[in-house]
């Protein structure tokens, strides 16, 4: 120590040799808010060991950077109280800076001082920094930025370290032990339960008044905890942890073959834990020893008392002189607590020699770095996320200044020979929250099957032991009676699982048809053009259907089917839908549109039917591209009539919405007849429609049900039918030639009419077609009766067909299908190419008219156009002499055709030159030459001849509408490097970059109107050619150019 002291002095000697001659060094101004209090030799009230502290920090800051700082110390006496403290730092801030002025505060010890000493540094800039600051309110408050906290112990920290003990080794309840004498034990317990919540881990809180408890009570308040928990957390005192340990072992709680543990929050502790924390040199210490073994000391790691002896020694030795004669006890003889002054002097001492330490690295480096040391906020970051070597040990400061509480977890040496000294087992960490544990070290349990579980195998009540018994006599008594009675039982199961299988298959049988909506799997949202949906929802202009006028197609089990959205109207009664579901559960036929569900759960209602993607016969008797010929005509008639043929021989009976629009055409150019049954869905859905989409739907209902209404008949279909072939003749809709003179109503009110002969569609049948035309009027027969039956119906249509078709059978008719079906899309693909090709082509050409050929040729390949540097080019700038007051007086459409006149002329004037036209902006034309494509000193001809004719040419405009008699035109050029490229993505342009592009646009706005002005390089390079005239307008200051000899092009020579 004596040889420490010396280094110190001759240290000394040596900076004020060294540094001695400096006057000039910065000055920094402390205040310390401290009381000064009336205990000498009590560092929360004596104030006279800050400044030595301050010296011994400034002694090692010197060390280590030199002394380049001068540091003046004063003391506000903060007597009256912490809330006195924002008054009098503002009184040294406002009133005494003028003599002294504040650097930076350091302290209170109080946390109520603390925050508003903050708030009110913050305002000034000047940094706060204290060895208090434990307060959660200080800790995590991100609005302090400008302080710092160097108090090495937080609650939360500690709570959250045990927390991670728990949840480590699975223990889910917890009693916790609180002295509510003490205040720091008692807040702190507030946070373990809070904590404890959120961490999902039963809490049982026991809050004894230790100092006045008697141990009965302890012993009450043990056994209750044995009733519940295994594992108890003890937030004591250390001298009350014996205590409480030594009567737990009274109770047979600290056995080393019981399961019970106890973890001591060490709140005061350094990381030497030796047998001070049981020996006492009683009676008691071996038992005391035993129960200890028993405990995890959840230790914070504060300064060794070799370090802080270390301390105190150079204090007393910078205050006396004399370092054997100690002014401050160093002694460790009373245990830590809430109240014991020797660790509070711990604490401050250590606390306020790290601020200056702190404080005085970020001012060295800040001055180091040229910095302003009067900028709190700024040292304050400087002094933040960094590790420092302070007095207790290395030290870290987190990124909102609030010091690094590191922990550790100790566990007793488990052996007989053993001192009874802890080891360290884990680290906590709260950077990063995390806990550690040392492989090497085992923690050694008091249980013989390894770590506590929380919970006795037995429960803590013997429960779980007596309920396993309970159930294997159960189980006996189970196992005998249903032996007794298992032939019984098994018939009973059998019967039973009959039942259930039969009522099963008859509950799925009436649910066959219900489908869920996550089976279904949209492929994409788009709308049919078949009008096959309006049929369900009847009009895509009416915004109030119950259902959207559209369909859609979508997946279910791995095939495209079709879903038509249904109103809420139409799906109410769920028992008649079952009833309807039921009849149509049976049919199968391969003209006949197959119902697959419906889905009525969600948002959307919809029936899911198979999906025909060739639309409707409908649709395909208005293509008039479709070539539709006697076979295929046949052919569609024929699967017609199977369909209609199976649906009245089914209970069914008739289908009784027959139109072109039902019958849908599949992949394979069969008809599949849709709309059949289901009439709560179907008769909901037209209630809902238009009146005008009923009344064409009844175009196709036979004469005697317009008349009498009733329910549909087979008479009727065959009556359908013969609409249907009137179509077919005239691939037209029905009446169509009697709608343009009358209405639909006007038509039905005439088919209702026994008129004679009946009014029926116009039908004008190619000779080809004269025998289906004679089977059409014998279906549309006034009498019901004199209709052909369906069987009559297919043996006519097997004869046509036979006569029509001499040389081939099914497939050979299916093969021509095909083949004048793909003839019409080849028409198709060819029309649509073509037009792609022609759009394609004006494209491309409108492309090159914006950008240079290659360029959009490299665009169109997707290749980048990389910046081409040009060595020499010539750049026109033109723009209209008062432009602004021509549009004060024209309107905007008439300035827009005036320029689009204008320049519409120049584009036609320059393309006699090698140019490019590089953009117009409002009045402004900007041409080059020279690039794309180079041509050596050709480019400045070219500009200038192309200047002249546009000069020539603008005397033929004058402006509507105003005075003027021409448009006067103001141009410049220059010639010049550039550099040319693309530029953006969207809309790319091809623009111009360098300085002879801003020197032509000088030119140009120092021009006069009517006239060609040019810089001295255009001027040069035309001179060389010899048949310009050229007259030297001479020196002319030029904005951002300076001083530059410019020239008037006046014309060319012939």
């Amino acid at each position: 120590m004596v040889w420490r002291m010396s280094c110190t002095f001759l240290f000394k000697l040596l900076v004020v040799f060294v540094f001695g001659q400096n006057s000039t060094k910065p000055t920094v101004h402390i205040r310390v808010m401290e009381s000064s209090g009336g205990q000498e030799n009590n560092i929360s009230y004596g104030v006279h060991f800050l400044k030595p502290l301050l010296e011994l920090a400034l002694e090692q800051a010197v060390w280590t950077f030199g002394d380049v700082v001068d540091v003046k110390y004063k003391h506000v006496e903060t007597k009256p109280g912490p809330t006195q403290i924002g008054a009098l730092a503002a009184r040294e801030f406002y009133f005494n800076a003028t003599h002294e002025p504040v650097n930076v505060f350091f302290g209170p010890e109080s946390n109520e001082g603390v925050v508003p000493l903050a708030y009110m540094a913050k305002v000034w800039n000047l940094p706060v920094i204290t060895p208090r600051g434990n307060d959660q309110s200080t800790r995590n408050n991100a609005v302090l930025s400008n302080m710092i906290s160097l108090h090495p112990f937080d609650k939360l920290e500690l709570v959250k370290c045990t927390i991670k003990i728990c949840q480590n080794y699975n223990w889910t309840s917890v009693a916790l032990f609180v002295d509510i004498d003490r205040k720091v034990m008692n807040s702190t317990s507030k946070i373990y339960i809070s904590e404890m919540q959120v961490a999902k881990i039963e809490c049982n809180v026991f809050n004894v008044p230790f100092s006045s408890v008697a141990d009965t009570k302890l012993k009450s308040e043990l056994l209750s905890s044995k009733a519940k928990h295994r594992v108890n957390i003890l937030l004591l005192d250390m001298n009350d942890v014996r205590r409480l340990l030594l009567l737990a072992s009274q109770l047979d709680m600290t056995a080393k073959n019981k399961e019970f543990l106890y973890i001591v929050p060490h709140i005061y502790g350094g990381e030497n834990l030796q047998v001070d924390l049981w020996k006492r040199n009683d009676s008691q210490d071996m038992i005391a020893k035993a129960a200890f073994r028993t405990t995890l000391i959840i230790n914070v790691l504060n300064p060794t008392r070799l370090q802080f002896e270390q301390l105190l020694l150079e204090l007393n030795h910078k205050m006396f002189g004399n370092a054997t004669d100690l002014y401050v006890d160093s002694s460790y003889e009373d245990e830590p607590g809430e109240d014991n002054q020797n660790q509070a002097q711990q604490y401050l001492l250590t606390g306020y020699h790290n601020a200056f330490l702190v404080y005085l690295t970020a001012v060295n480096e800040t001055l180091a770095e040229g910095g302003n040391i009067s900028d709190g906020l700024s040292l304050v970051r400087k002094m933040c996320n960094r590790t420092y070597d302070g007095v207790s040990g290395s030290f870290r400061l987190n990124e909102v200044g609030n010091r690094v509480i590191d922990m550790s977890v100790a566990d007793m040496r488990d052996d007989d020979q053993s001192d009874g000294t802890f080891m360290r087992v884990g680290n906590y960490s709260s950077l990063t929250h995390s806990l550690t544990m040392i492989d090497e070290y085992k923690i050694h349990w008091p249980g013989d099957d390894g770590f506590v579980s929380g919970r006795p195998v037995c429960g803590f009540n013997d429960e779980i032991c007596k309920r396993i018994a309970l159930e294997q006599d159960y189980r006996l008594a189970v196992g005998l009676s249903v032996s007794v009675g298992v032939i019984l039982l098994f018939a009973a199961i059998g019967i039973f699982v009959a039942f259930r299988m039969r009522h099963a298959q008859n509950k799925q049988l009436m649910n066959w048809w219900k489908i869920n909506q996550d089976e279904l799997h949209p492929i994409k949202s788009f709308v049919t053009k078949s009008t096959f949906s309006t049929i369900f929802h009847h009009s895509a202009t009416n915004t109030n259907d119950v259902a959207t006028s559209n369909c859609s197609i979508c997946v279910y089990k791995g095939n495209i089917v079709r879903q038509l959205f249904l109103n809420d109207a139409s799906v109410q009664s769920v028992s008649s839908l079952m009833k309807e579901f039921h009849e149509i559960r049976d049919i199968n036929h391969p003209n006949l549109l197959r119902v697959l569900g419906a889905c009525l759960e969600g948002e959307k209602k919809m029936l899911i039917t198979e999906h025909c993607p060739k639309g409707s016969l409908q649709e395909v008797l208005m293509d008039s591209k479709f070539k539709l010929d006697t076979v295929f005509s046949l052919s569609i008639l024929s699967d017609i009539v199977k369909a209609l043929g199976y649906l009245h021989k089914h209970p069914l009976r008739v289908h009784g919405r027959l139109t072109s629009d039902v019958c849908m055409i599949d992949s394979r150019f069969s008809v599949k007849v849709g709309y059949y049954g289901l009439p709560t869905i179907y008769d909901e859905i037209k209630l809902q429609s238009q009146n005008q989409t009923l009344e064409k739907d009844l175009l196709w209902v036979a004469p005697e049900l317009l008349r009498h209404g009733g329910k549909p008949t087979p008479q009727g279909d065959v009556y359908s039918l013969a609409i249907i072939m009137s179509e077919m003749l005239t691939r037209e809709e029905p009446y169509s030639n009697d709608k343009e003179y009358l209405t639909i109503k006007e038509v039905l009110s005439k088919i209702i009419e026994c008129q004679d002969p009946p009014f029926r569609p116009a039908v004008s049948a190619p000779p080809e077609m004269i025998p289906m035309e004679t089977l059409m009027k014998q279906c549309w027969q006034e009498s019901p009766e004199k209709r052909p039956s369906l069987s009559v119906i297919t043996a006519v249509l097997h004869g046509l067909m036979q006569k029509v078709n001499k040389s081939g059978g099914l497939v050979d008719n299916l093969l021509q299908r095909l083949e004048k079906y793909s003839s019409n899309l080849e028409k198709i693909v060819d029309e649509k190419v073509d037009e792609l090709r022609q759009e394609k082509q004006k494209s491309e050409e409108l492309l090159k008219q914006m950008l240079p050929a290659f360029v959009a040729d490299r665009l169109k390949a997707g290749l980048t156009v990389e910046p081409e540097f040009y060595d020499c080019v010539s750049i026109y700038f033109s723009d209209i002499v008062g432009f602004t007051e021509i549009c004060s007086i024209l309107k905007p459409v008439q300035i827009v055709n005036l320029l689009n006149d204008v320049y519409t002329c120049f584009d036609a004037v320059i393309g006699n030159y090698d140019v490019y036209k590089v953009e117009t902006i409002g009045d402004a034309y900007m041409v080059v030459s020279g690039l794309p494509s180079r041509n050596g000193s050709e480019h400045a001809r070219q500009i200038a001849r192309m200047s002249l004719a546009l000069l020539s040419v603008v005397s033929g405009f004058t402006p509507l509408n105003t005075c003027e008699d021409q448009l006067k035109l103001r141009i410049g050029l220059h010639s010049g490097p550039v550099c040319a490229g693309v530029v953006g993505l969207k809309m790319p342009r091809y623009c111009l970059f360098g300085d002879a592009v801003n020197t032509a646009s000088r030119m140009e706005s120092n021009g006069v109107e009517l006239k060609i002005h040019m810089s001295f390089n255009t001027a040069d390079i035309l001179k060389t050619f010899g048949k310009f005239i050229i007259q030297k307008r001479g020196a002319l200051e030029i904005k951002g150019k300076g001083i530059m000899e410019t020239y008037w092009l006046l014309g060319e020579e012939d």
